[in-house]
């Protein structure tokens, strides 16, 4: 399933004439693509993983209604890379699947406060390093 989006976001990424590449999503689909990957096995690669991620969401910022709520989001993000550093890999997916259950709160909201396309690409990019740093192992 991962292998068939990603194709898909290529093929998106590559044809620069849809009015789809022109968005931010877009654009941050193509970015993801390298770095949301499950093959990390070291903390070095997750942290990289992790920053790329936070990188991403930096430049989403004009996707977001509001600039607290992209702030929080990056808050998460750091929060996450924290506990990764000090080898607590189970406290850092749960800052990442909290980043991710407010990012699809915001682009469901009744006036979505992020462009949905946006934070689906940006919960995709979260998962990989979720799956990354779940493949060193999960630690306290």
């Amino acid at each position: 399933m991962v292998v068939a989006y990603r194709r898909q976001r290529l093929s998106e990424a590559a044809s620069p004439l849809t009015s789809r590449s022109q968005t931010p999503a877009a654009a941050l689909a193509f970015g993801g693509l390298a770095v949301g990957t499950a093959s990390a096995t070291t903390v070095a690669d997750s942290q990289s993983q992790l920053a790329a991620l936070r990188s991403d969401t930096v430049a989403a910022q004009t996707s977001f209604t509001n600039q607290r709520s992209c702030d929080t989001e990056i808050a998460k993000l750091d929060e996450a890379a924290t506990k990764l550093t000090e080898a607590k890999n189970a406290d850092a997916v749960q800052k990442l699947v909290d980043y991710q259950s407010t990012l699809t709160s915001l682009a469901t909201a009744a006036k979505a406060k992020v462009d949905p396309a946006t934070a689906q690409t940006l919960n995709a990019e979260a998962q990989g390093v979720i799956d990354s740093i779940s493949a060193i192992g999960i630690t306290a």
